[in-house]
Order: structure tokens, then sequence, then C-alpha cells
């Protein structure tokens, strides 16, 4: 049997093929390849053309009859077919034994590309008819197809391939009727699935043609505008005869006379009927551009407390470019998680219209315009819903980052959009790696903020790139009013009020954005002072400051470093901004009440035991329950895997599971995620190994997530299970290692002269900046924010 070929690729021609798009015999051009079956061994030995066939010759013999029969109507692609299949195979011309002929088309069908005939045909005395083909390529039809209501108002493109096997030899099939026939249904009919599109065309081929000779079709419908990163999504399916046995008759000669009905076709629960008794999960996106915008998003959480929903848990909170309407001002968007029982959708629905409408006075003047307050169901357990006033999931959650980065803090990454088939997750990774269309919006990038209740948007600096990592960053700079500070030995402890602030002026000029106020030294083996005492410290610094004369001093951010709710209330009220906690609230819980009650950013900082006991307390081992899943999750790749040395590992993971765990009691007690402002604690409970390891690997910080399996006593004493989830992913990070005692250790330097560690300081601030650390805490201002200009620009391009 012969393994060789001879081919010849799309020799140009022109032909009567039969009737074209207008129904007239007129010549149109076509390209004829041909592949010929063949011996190489004695040409190959010879080196002689004559043992075989010559490509030059099946070229000019093919080129010929059809120059020659230009004007015949051959009334088919087929017919061509078989009249070339002659000359490749006429034994005179001592040509091939079996023979391959594909006749391509570009211009009989006026809606597809091309369409082809393929035929195989040898010279034996049997199976001289092998199989025959026709393909249409690209056949672009406009439907109305999809699940959701909006995309019932518009049809859509949608591009159909087909490709016919036929067994019969006297086979007289009309491929323009059949083709008539496909685009006249599916033009006039709609489809919530493309499965359903190709199925039914399967359908229609078979009931009406089938037993004229169609051995089998190839279906494959694609959606070239489902995404805009993708060329294109869809499916196909190889259907027979057999596929339909048992399929009823379908009128494929008239149309579906449901297809301008709006929403009327998405197969959902009959709510009237469905029992939604019992507790209930949702997401919900909240959104503001006018007013005072955090006040109206608190507002609005707050209130939903008076219809008994329960807060869960918020994402963190960002800044976005308005989309649809592009003259308005930037939003801040987040999603917040919340459970309630007994409220369906629709109920839920009317209770957000009334929060936006009723009381916090929303005005509505055009869609995706400006407003004060936006609330929107993302989620509702697995519900899928599709009525003219809700859809759920969120007809337009897919092409929103900023509905997906918040949303996706709040899911873990394996959950699935119940319409899409595909994890959510997924959907984020793909908007983030594109653009959107300007006309739609400006950009898609995101800013995360933390809002600081005195300051508006605009105001406020603790704004951070979380997706990119291209935000200056930002230099807090320490300021201790305690006679034992390990680092600068009570430097402003005791001194006039007056000359510390203009230390603080002098911090400012040097390139301080936030002035970290400590009144409680917290070196290892320090003893704390009375609370009184601690007030008395940092009070009266805090109303000088913001009593100042000098704009730059009385507007600067103020950070109180302490551990203890009552300092910390009397500092905010006084006009701090930020609580800078070394306990991550475990030595005092009522901080969270505290912080949660003003709204402020909080800065929780990883520790164990207490300043007299932290240094003994360095083992981290690896998470043993079951219940506690752990994830590493990068927002623009997906889930990654650790590689890191097994102690290392129970390194980061501990100190994250341990901060997690805190940040879970803090959303129990009010607190939002938005507030939050992680710090791995470098130097509290950490050895020296360890703190090297929190600042090579800071990032880390940035893409933990942790997910707790709970069971829960249901009323009929029976077990009910639910998770918890949290991602770090959009939370700031700082980190300070200014002065401490393991650089000493590494530069063997007299550990009783902190302030000659800055140099060392520097190298782990630009360790830290590499690694996307948002805030840097320091000493050494001036020098440190050389530091810090020259790292941005060389790990953020920011010059």
């Amino acid at each position: 049997m012969a393994t060789d070929s001879v081919f010849v690729k799309e020799i140009s021609a022109t032909a009567i093929t039969g009737k074209d798009a207008w129904n007239r015999p007129t010549p149109q051009p076509i390209n004829i390849s041909v592949s010929v079956k063949t011996d190489f061994q004695k040409a190959s030995i010879t080196d002689n053309l004559k043992y075989s066939v010559n490509y030059a010759v099946l070229t000019r013999n093919i080129s010929d009859f059809m120059k020659s029969n230009e004007h015949k109507n051959f009334k088919s692609l087929g017919n061509i077919a078989e009249s070339i299949s002659s000359i490749v195979l006429n034994e005179t011309k001592g040509e091939g034994q079996v023979a391959n002929i594909k006749i391509n088309s570009p211009k009989s069908e006026i809606r597809a590309e091309s369409v082809e005939y393929e035929v195989t045909r040898n010279n034996g005395t049997s199976n001289k008819h092998i199989s025959d083909f026709y393909r249409v390529n690209k056949l672009r039809l406009l439907t109305i197809i999809g699940v959701f209501t909006f995309e019932r108002y518009q049809k859509q493109i949608v591009d159909v391939d087909l490709e016919f096997k036929i067994f019969k030899d006297d086979i007289k099939l009309d491929f323009h009727k059949i083709i008539a026939d496909i685009v006249n249904y599916v033009e006039n009919s709609n489809f919530k699935t493309v499965e359903a599109l190709v199925f039914k065309i399967g359908h229609l081929v078979f009931q009406k043609y089938g037993k004229l000779g169609i051995a089998a079709v190839d279906v494959k419908a694609t959606k070239p505008n489902a995404f805009s990163h993708v060329e294109g999504v869809g499916v196909s399916s190889l259907v027979t005869q057999e596929t339909f046995r048992d399929a009823v008759d379908d009128d494929f000669s008239s149309a579906d006379k449901s297809s301008s009905e709006v929403g009327f076709d998405l197969p959902v629960e009959d709510l009237a009927i469905n029992d939604f008794t019992g507790e209930h999960e949702a997401f919900i996106a909240v959104g503001s551009n006018v007013g005072d915008q955090i006040r109206n998003i608190n507002e609005a959480i707050g209130l939903l407390s008076h219809y008994k929903i329960r807060l869960e848990a918020t994402s963190s909170l960002y800044i976005s470019k308005p989309m649809y309407v592009l003259n308005q001002s930037d939003f801040l968007n987040g999603v917040i998680k919340v459970s309630f029982n007994d409220y369906s959708p629709n109920e839920l629905l009317d209770i957000l219209k009334k929060i936006e409408y009723n009381h916090i006075q929303r005005e509505k003047q055009i869609d995706n315009g400006p407003r004060s307050i936006d609330l929107d169901i993302l989620l509702y357990d697995n519900v899928q819903l599709n009525t003219k006033d809700l859809i759920i999931p969120h007809k337009l959650m897919l092409e929103r980052t900023f509905v997906l980065q918040p949303l996706c803090e709040l899911i873990p990454p394996d959950q699935i959009h119940p319409i899409s088939a595909e994890p959510i997750h997924d959907h984020l990774q793909q908007l983030l790696m594109n653009e959107p269309d300007t006309d739609i919006q400006e950009h898609s990038r995101l800013l995360q903020i933390n809002p600081v209740p005195r300051l508006s948007t605009n105001e406020n600096i603790l704004k951070f790139d979380q997706i990119n990592f291209q935000s200056p960053t930002l230099i807090m700079g320490i300021l201790n009013m305690t006679p034992d500070s390990f680092s600068d030995v009570g430097k402003y402890y005791n001194n006039e009020l007056d000359k510390v602030v203009v230390e603080v002026e002098k911090m400012i000029d040097q390139g301080a954005q936030i002035i970290d106020i400590g009144g409680v030294s917290t070196r290892p083996g320090s003893v704390e002072p009375p609370e009184e005492e601690e007030i008395a410290r940092v009070l009266p610094l805090v109303e000088k400051i913001r009593n100042s004369s000098n704009s730059k001093v009385s507007n600067v951010i103020i950070s109180i470093d302490t551990y203890r709710s009552a300092v910390a209330k009397e500092c905010l009220i006084a006009g701090a901004d930020v609580i800078n906690d070394i306990s991550m609230g475990k030595y005092d819980e009522n901080m969270f009440d505290v912080v949660a009650e003003f709204g402020c950013p909080y800065i929780m900082n990883h520790t164990r035991g207490t300043p007299k006991t932290m240094s003994t307390l360095t083992k981290y081992e690896p998470n043993k329950n079951d219940d506690i899943i752990e994830f590493i999750i990068n927002p623009k790749v997906g889930q990654e895997e650790i590689t890191l040395k097994p102690e290392l590992t129970n390194l980061l993971n501990g100190v994250s599971r341990e901060i997690s765990s805190q940040i879970f009691k803090a959303f129990s007690r009010g607190v939002k995620k938005w507030q939050i402002i992680l710090d791995p604690g470098v130097g509290f409970a950490k050895n020296l190994q360890q703190n090297l390891g929190l600042i090579q690997n800071a990032s880390f910080f940035k893409k933990y997530s942790i997910q707790v399996n709970e069971s829960i006593e249901s009323s009929n004493s029976q077990q009910n299970h639910k998770h918890k989830y949290l991602s770090f992913n959009g939370m700031s990070l700082l980190i300070g290692t200014s002065r401490k005692k393991f650089l000493g250790t590494i530069i063997k330097q007299d550990e009783n002269i902190p302030a000659d560690r800055m140099m060392a300081t520097a190298a782990t601030v630009t360790a830290c900046i590499e690694q996307h650390t948002d805030i840097i805490r320091v000493h050494d201002v001036k020098e440190i924010n050389d530091v810090v200009k020259v790292s941005d620009a060389i790990y953020k391009g920011i010059t």
C-alpha cells in the first residue's frame, strides 16, 4: 500500500458551480487542492520523476481542464470534485491510485466565509466511493441567545461551522436549501444556550434531509463576542440520525413567536410557591460616588440590622472609574456578605431599595449615573433568577473589576459561577489581564483605600494599587513619648509640647506622611505604665498637633501606638486617625469595639504572649486542623503553590492563621476589612531567621487566604456546616524594622546604640518595597525617604 503523497494546494480556477446566492448560474472563483497516494521508493532511488506522480503535470492537467470548461455549469462543487478525481486517477496519464480532492468556494454562500466539498476516490474495484464531506465554514448568523434578561434585548452574532458526511454515491442534496433553512430557523428563533442551538440545527438537518443520504453532521457554534479578552467561545457536536431517534418532530418552518419577549425563558423556580423559610446567604455590591461616600456606605450597611440582616464580612474598599456614563466622579466600591432568615430574593431587593431611596434619599436621574448609594444583589445562595426586576447572579458582574475583585475576597477559589460554569476567580483573572473599551470605562484599574473618617477620598493618602503595585510607598515616622524606648531613650519624654510639634513638622518636611505616637514601650522585657499615665503622655500631643497653625501639621495623619481601648478612644476623640495595636486585639478585645465605632484604620500587628514572654514563643507549627484550609491566591494568576522550606512555610502560614483568627473576631465586633492594615510583626515573637524570612516574603501577606469550616447545631439538633472565608487580597501592608535588635546582631553592632542601625534599616526597607510593602515605619525619616524614593523608582517605576 502506498504510504507517500504528492499534493497540490489551492489551484485557482473559475467555474459555474450552480446557482449563486441570487439564484443565478454565474462563474465563481474556486480553489482546488489535491493529494495523491503514491510510492516514492523507486523515484527516490533512481532520482527519476517518471516513477512517481509529477505534481507539475498534475497541476497543468487540472488547470487545463478547468480552463476548457469554464463556461460549463457543473451544478455543484461535488460534480467538480468528481471530474477532477477522474483526471487524477486516469491510468493512461500515469497518475495515482488513491486521490483526495477538495473544492473550496469562497463566494457560493453569501453568509458563509466559504463552502467546501471533499471526496476521496481510488482506482480499485471495491470501495470506490470512500467518503464525501460538504463543509460550510463560518456561517454568520444573528439570533437571540443567552440566559440573562439583558441578552434578550438584542440579537448576537453566532458563527456556525458545518460538516456533512455523505455516504450515498447518487446523493443529490441541495445544500443551498439546507443552509437557507438553517439561517431562517436560527435567525427567527431564540436560545438560552449554545448547546441548544447546536442540537436544534442537527435536528433540523436530520428531520428534513436525513433520508437523502446524510450519515452525520458535525455542528460547531462559536460566540465571537462573548468575552472581550478571547477570540470566541462555543461548543461542537457530532450528531447522527440515531441522536434524534426519540426526539419529537419540530416545526422548523416557523419562527419562535416568543423571541420578542424579554426574559421569558430562563428556567427558574416558581418563587410564588418556593419556600424561603430558613437561613440564607447573599453577597451585595455597595457603591457610592456622591456626597460623603464613606458615610453613605457605612450608613447603608448599618441599616441592614434594622431588617434583621446580619453582616458577616466585608471586602476591601476600592476607588474605581465610572462605567458606561463616564462624565461623573470616581466611585467607592466594595462587597459585603450577609445572612438572614426567611427573606426571598425579591423581598431582599425591596429592603435594599428602601435603604437606598427611603433612608439615604438616593436620587436616580439616569441609569448608571451618579448615586449616593447603590446596593446590588450579586449572589443569593445558589439561586438562579431572571425576571424583569431582578437577575441573579447579577447580569453585569463578570465585566466589572470593581465587583469581581472585592467579591473574590469573600468567596473561595473553587466557587463556580452558576451560569458560566467557571470559577468566579477565573473570571477576575481574565478581566485583570484586559483593559475595557475606553468608550465604556476610562480604565479598569483599582485603588484600594483605607478610609480615614476625617478626610475625603481625595484628601486621603492611604490609597494603594494592590494589583500592579505601582503606588508610592508611604513613610510612618515614629515619635515615642516614653522614657524607656529601646531606640531613642526617651528623646521626647517630658519635653515641651511646642518643641515636640516642631519635631513633627520637621519629620513631615523630611517625608513622613503619617506620625505614629506611642506612650508605651513594647520592647521585649518592658513594663507597661498605668493607663492614665499613657493617656497623659500622648493625648496632649494629639490635641496640640490638631490645633497647630501650620496646616501641614494640623492635617497630618496621626497614628496612636497603643493596645488599650481607652487610650485609643480618647485619642480618636481628640483627632487621631489610626490605631496601631501591637497586640492585634489580644491584650484588650474592647479595642475592636472602639475601632468599629470610629471606623478608623486599624494596624493589626502580629505578636504572641506579652513583651515579657514573646521572645520565648518563636516555634511555629504546621496546620493540623482539617477544618482549616489555606490558599495562596494571586488575583492575576490564581492559586499558587508554596515552594519554600517547611520551617519558613510554617512561619508564614502560622503568622497568617493567627492574624486571621483575630480578624474574624474583629469582624464579629463590627470592624470592616477595609479598616485593617496588616503588620506581620517583625521582632515580635520571631527570632533572627524568622525576621529575615518575613522580610524576604512580605508579599505572602497579600496573597494568603483561609477557609474555616464550622459545624453549627440547628434548632432541630441537626449538624449544619458553614464556612468562613478570609483573603488577604486587597489589604495594605505595613512593616516596621527600624533600628531593631536583629539588625544589630547581623552587623555585630553594640545593641545599646540602636541609632547606629540606620543603614541596616535602609537595607530592609528596600527589601520590603521589593515585596510590595505599602507603609514602612521608621525613626530616621530624612535618610529613609531617599531610600524609599530610589526603591520606588527601581521596583515601581515611580520617579
